[in-house]
């Protein structure tokens, strides 16, 4: 889980969607779904700090709309951690499957989204994003598979960020969301620690790796990654957990 976690996190502190291959690992070594989720928020708690620190260290956080989003997030994310039982996982990955279907078409007709420098927008577009914001944290602290993808694509799309800003401040969410999450869980006894703890110690490494590269190659970089992580999250989604597994 160690080896999956820093490869994970490698990669997802980019793309988003590291969830969804860690916690199948997870659950095909024989931890039950919940305690996966509970277990696997804890260490993404530590890939969103260690990530989103990198990327503040190189540039600036758009604290006006970390801030908001953030808080938003601590009170949705709750609410999504406290009903990881209530739904259906197949039709929260069927949501997560069409959007991001529709994202990477979206990506490949208009090449280049997120290449314009960050702009102001209308007080109504930002109230969209912050609403979509809020949305998405339920998700994000009922799974987490796919939320940063997703808050990303909606941080250049509503809020006016360049995709390489966008990636850097939602790790920062992220962790709101991650944190918050983990401690409802935490309060349910759901958090295996003898694998939560090493998974995190991996996560944290493999994301500060991931976001030195993103700094280090720019935009191009980033833009290839995310297209090609969200690529591959989607027909994993599309072909394995929803066809395939019928």
């Amino acid at each position: 889980m160690c080896v999956v976690a820093l490869l994970a996190a490698l990669v997802g502190v980019v793309t988003g969607g590291n969830s969804l291959f860690t916690v199948p690992v997870m659950l095909s070594l024989g931890m039950a779904p919940r305690q996966a989720i509970a277990t696997n928020m804890f260490a993404v708690t530590f890939l969103a700090l260690s990530g989103g620190v990198r990327f503040a260290q190189k540039q600036p956080v758009r604290w006006d709309l970390t801030l908001p989003l953030g808080a938003l997030t601590l009170v949705t994310s709750w609410w999504g951690a406290h009903l990881v039982t209530s739904l259906s996982e197949r039709t929260v990955r069927g949501v997560v499957a069409g959007s991001m279907v529709a994202m990477v078409l979206f990506l490949l007709a208009r090449p280049g989204f997120g290449e314009a420098p960050a702009h102001a927008v209308s007080k109504a577009r930002f109230a969209v994003g912050m609403a979509v914001g809020a949305l998405l944290g339920i998700y994000g602290g009922l799974f987490s598979g796919g939320y940063t993808t997703l808050l990303t694509f909606a941080c250049v799309a509503l809020l006016g960020t360049s995709l390489v800003e966008a990636v850097g401040m939602t790790k920062l969410v992220n962790f709101a969301s991650s944190a918050i999450a983990s401690l409802e869980f935490a309060r349910h006894g759901l958090i295996d620690y003898r694998v939560a703890v090493p998974m995190a110690a991996a996560m944290t490494v493999g994301a500060w790796l991931g976001a030195h590269l993103a700094i280090t190659r720019g935009h191009r970089y980033v833009r290839i990654v995310f297209l090609g992580g969200v690529g591959l999250l989607a027909a994993k989604l599309v072909v394995f957990d929803l066809l395939l597994a019928r």
